[in-house]
């Protein structure tokens, strides 16, 4: 994983079908999608489908998705981007580090 991630300010139809709402992909073109299961958004969880087509499933919403996915460490999620960004590495106010 490069640490490319586009989040879709409009979640993408095309797997509608399929009971998916894409809402962000990878730059290896994975999908990051909702499973459409009952009546709360907020609880949908969240499907990965990777670009040959294999789904991957995690009974969790979209955020702590993404904060996991940024914070832990390659090992403990398989699709983490964390390793792509340095921790301790932070930009103040006035632009200097």
């Amino acid at each position: 994983m490069d640490g490319y991630l586009d989040l879709n300010p409009q979640p993408w139809t095309d797997l509608r079908d399929e009971g998916l709402l894409i809402w962000a992909v990878t730059g290896h073109e994975d999908l990051y999608c909702w499973r459409m299961r009952g009546e709360d958004p907020d609880n949908w969880p969240v499907v990965v489908r990777s670009f040959d087509n294999q789904d991957a499933c995690f009974d969790c919403p979209a955020a702590p998705f993404v904060c996991r996915i940024l914070r832990i460490l390659l090992g403990t999620h398989p699709y983490t981007m964390a390793r792509s960004f340095d921790p301790r590495w932070f930009l103040t106010y006035d632009g200097s580090r």
